[in-house]
């Protein structure tokens, strides 16, 4: 069975070889690195899940925020160049959830915190992601919320990652989703889109053509795009060559 995530879909639209290193060849494990904004970000988003799953309304406070934030962070300080530089993505998290408990309504309890989710749409497929919360709308329906910690670009929008999440939420709540958003945290911008069963159906049927697509390819060439600069596979890559002088001209 071909377990699609919209992540995976994703890589694969962005550069057929860096799919094949990782889905293929299996090679993330021998040359994947960490990086500053991943810790971070796996920091802010593990904090504001025991915010929610830990503490009672009355404790969801700023404060108790901060702590679980810095007890999460002693777990893992991998990716940073040094004392200076964590304690600067230390400063743009403490950031992000600062503006959360003084802009989000913390008394309202998600119906579904952060976890893996799959819904199967054929026997050949399941969809899957990793959905960071799922409200309660008042007529009953469900409102999916991803959050994001790096900044809003409207080119980096990926409307179909949201309708997948719909669906799994829907599938697994047993509940409509009637919308879905992204939350950007450093700026408190959303992107919201509303959801219906004709999208739904659609992104199923944009998800098994491009499965399909994947199952066909042979080839699985590099694709040299603005993310090559943060690939682990560079120093592997057919196409190195032409990236780092591709890189050198962004930056003259």
């Amino acid at each position: 069975m071909f377990r699609a995530s919209p992540f995976r879909l994703n890589m694969f639209e962005l550069c057929p070889q860096q799919y094949k290193f990782t889905y293929i060849d299996h090679l993330d494990k021998e040359y994947k690195t960490p990086k500053p904004y991943l810790t971070m970000g796996a920091h802010v988003h593990n904090a504001l899940h025991d915010f929610y799953q830990q503490l009672d309304v009355s404790d969801r406070t700023y404060e108790n925020l901060e702590m679980i934030l810095r007890r999460r962070w002693r777990e893992n300080r991998e990716g940073f160049a040094n004392r200076e530089d964590e304690a600067k993505w230390g400063v743009k998290a403490l950031s992000m959830l600062r503006l959360f408990a003084h802009r989000m309504d913390t008394s309202v309890t998600p119906a579904m915190l952060e976890d893996y989710y799959d819904v199967e749409v054929s026997p050949q497929l399941k969809i899957i992601g990793r959905i960071d919360r799922a409200d309660e709308l008042e007529d009953g329906s469900l409102h999916v919320i991803d959050y994001k910690t790096g900044k809003f670009d409207p080119n980096d929008v990926n409307t179909l990652q949201l309708i997948l999440y719909a669906l799994i939420v829907s599938a697994n709540q047993k509940k409509p989703v009637t919308k879905a958003s992204y939350l950007y945290l450093p700026t408190w911008e959303w992107h919201t889109v509303e959801i219906s069963q004709d999208e739904a159906d659609e992104a199923v049927e944009i998800v098994k053509e491009r499965v399909a697509e994947i199952e066909k390819e042979r080839e699985f060439g590099p694709t040299p795009n603005k993310y090559c600069k943060n690939c682990d596979y560079l120093s592997i890559c057919p196409a190195k060559q032409q990236i780092e002088l591709m890189l050198q001209d962004e930056q003259a």
